[in-house]
């Protein structure tokens, strides 16, 4: 039997278990390429040769079985289309935590949709962790301030996931601006969660922002706690080798 004949099987089958099967498979066919950003480059063909399955991927959007619906989440942010972002608004907004959380993050494939965007600013705001890094990751591909606005209030998270993943966010997408906004988180009331801050100065930071770097990670600046001097000293060794070789 052939892969894509097995896919066809498992995922129109009655057991949980296999179906659960079938939408990995498809999953790990149309994910996109966590290093580079991209879709494989079959993606169209592997997509047409499983178009038949979509009505069955919406049905399985509604399924009782809480798993089914999480990898349902997963796959409809590859598969893509009007259908798939209806079903993924829906599932955003799912009493299970691990649904939603896997949700919002697949509508990062639709940058442009006024609805997904309300809906991943909404998750970044959730009393769960998991949802809010799931928030912050997918918010690098929407534009405007009130991303931008959620990003800096995910890089001072109480949870370091999500500090780092708004910081992976907002390294994706630098503008000017976060420099100004970077240093003024300098002098935060709650030093020790400044840990992805620093990092993503040490990521975009420009030799004006070395010097300060510099300063504030001084052994005579008293005014901060060690381990922060020790991050800023460490972010701007960072600019000053990704400097040199420019």
């Amino acid at each position: 039997m052939s892969a894509s004949a097995t896919i066809f099987r498992e995922i129109r089958s009655a057991d949980s278990d296999a179906c659960a099967r079938g939408l990995r498979r498809v999953t790990q066919r149309l994910a996109t390429d966590s290093v580079h950003s991209k879709p494989p480059a079959d993606w169209q063909a592997q997509r047409d040769a499983l178009v038949e399955l979509e009505p069955r991927f919406l049905e399985l959007a509604q399924s009782a079985d809480d798993v089914l619906r999480e990898l349902v989440a997963d796959l409809l942010g590859a598969w893509l289309g009007d259908a798939a972002l209806a079903a993924l608004l829906v599932l955003a907004r799912d009493p299970a935590e691990r649904v939603r959380a896997s949700a919002v993050g697949a509508l990062e494939s639709w940058p442009h949709s006024a609805e997904a965007k309300e809906a991943v600013l909404d998750a970044a705001q959730s009393n769960k962790w998991t949802i809010r890094m799931r928030a912050v990751r997918a918010l690098y591909a929407f534009e405007g301030q009130e991303a931008v606005d959620a990003l800096f209030c995910g890089l001072i998270d109480d949870d370091s996931y999500v500090r780092q993943g708004a910081a992976d966010s907002l390294a994706r997408r630098p503008l000017p601006e976060f420099h100004a906004r970077l240093r003024r988180l300098a002098d935060y009331p709650a030093p020790h969660m400044l840990d992805a801050a620093m990092d993503l100065f040490g990521t975009i930071g420009t030799a004006e922002d070395a010097a300060f770097l510099a300063k504030t990670g001084s052994w005579l600046n008293l005014s901060q706690p060690s381990f922060v001097r020790a991050w800023a000293r460490k972010a701007a060794k960072r600019i000053r080798a990704r400097l040199a070789t420019t």
